[in-house]
């Protein structure tokens, strides 16, 4: 499909959020940069992201020109869940531990995290497969062999690395797709109660877990990173203390750059920064609904709609995390924190999204002419 043109709407306001992003990376770690790396200049971080983003964009382009159609191919979706679970499986063996935590490949130039590949490999397979076979939605059997067992898979294999935030966001990626494809409510019920159970057992098996809810629940203790996240928020005030003139950059907060990307947006931004920020997410996935229910198809709708669900998801944890709503989990602010597999990923998977939205505009001037 390569008549007509993309949303434009969609887009700029993309690139906006996109530019957004790479001005606070920026502001986020230079000093950081500058102390782990005292021959260089302090660009090198915001460098690497920025080559992160044009390598996204380059990726999003080329997938926008690929009719979306022809991601709705069984071998292709099986081939892309196969490579994921590999991948997942193999950072176990071969992965870089960073805080005891294998979650990354090394390539050399820079680390990637299948979990991210993951997510789209998820929401792909369970949307090509309803889309293909509706009936998996109706027969608990099938339903529970065909999409609940590569969920378990899936998040399971994540969970271990360990990080139940990579396996929450792909559990909950896939989730979207079987609740707005209609999946019956009470085939959910028996791996709920399951799933429960799993990360009730992965809490006990790492106490630091325990602490972290307990602190959360006011329970003894504080968290340092929440409470630098509150500091940096709350000293932001209505309009900030300005831009690149945050204080937690000078290493009191740690990640800040990454998970705690917020915190800085509202200390250098202040409210008005955070608002607008949340309005710029806020439009973009509206926008992102309003193309999928134009989609003359159910893989179109389900595929556009899931992964502006997931997008959804992924803010509203990272911003809760950042202000203390839910207990610390390392969730990265889509297209805002530093990041190369998130980065790309994402912009991998806006591009059907965006091939799509050229047949919404195309049908838009023609009812205009009309």
């Amino acid at each position: 499909m390569k008549s007509g043109k993309v949303d434009k709407p969609f887009l700029i306001a993309l690139l906006i959020l996109i530019g957004f992003g790479l001005l606070m990376v920026f502001s986020a770690s230079m000093y950081s940069a500058t102390v782990e790396n005292p021959d260089g200049n302090g660009y090198d971080l915001f460098l690497k992201q920025a080559l992160f983003v044009a390598l996204g964009i380059g990726a999003m382009y080329l997938v926008s020109r690929i009719d979306y159609h022809l991601f709705d191919n069984k071998r292709l979706t099986f081939i892309l869940m196969g490579i994921s679970l590999v991948l997942l499986i193999l950072v176990l063996v071969v992965g870089v531990t960073v805080n005891d935590a294998k979650r990354w490949i090394s390539l050399g130039f820079t680390n990637f995290q299948p979990s991210e590949l993951a997510k789209f490999a998820g929401i792909l397979y369970l949307t090509s497969l309803i889309s293909r076979e509706p009936e998996v939605l109706t027969n608990f059997k099938l339903f529970s062999i065909k999409c609940i067992l590569p969920i378990l898979l899936l998040c399971g294999v994540t969970a271990i690395e360990p990080s139940l935030s990579a396996a929450l966001a792909i559990g909950a990626g896939m989730f979207f797709v079987l609740f707005l494809g209609g999946a019956r409510l009470k085939y959910f019920l028996p791996y709920i109660g399951l799933a429960a159970l799993a990360v009730t057992g992965l809490m006990i098996a790492e106490p630091w877990r325990i602490e972290r809810l307990n602190v959360f629940l006011g329970k003894g203790g504080y968290d340092y990173q929440i409470t630098q996240s509150l500091l940096a928020i709350g000293s932001g005030g209505i309009f900030g203390r300005g831009l690149g003139n945050g204080k937690q950059k000078l290493l009191f907060l740690p990640e800040l750059q990454n998970d705690f990307i917020f915190a800085n947006v509202g200390e250098e931004l202040g409210l008005v920064g955070c608002l607008l920020l949340i309005g710029l997410f806020v439009y973009i996935i509206v926008r992102g609904y309003k193309i999928a229910n134009t989609s003359k198809d159910r893989f179109g709708y389900l595929y556009t709609a899931s992964t502006m669900s997931l997008l959804g998801f992924q803010v509203l944890v990272n911003i809760a995390v950042a202000t203390n709503v839910l207990p610390v989990t390392g969730m990265a602010l889509p297209f805002v924190s530093a990041g190369g597999s998130s980065m790309i990923v994402l912009f991998v998977m806006v591009g059907p999204i965006l091939n799509l939205s050229r047949g919404f505009n195309k049908r838009k001037r023609r009812r205009r002419e009309s």
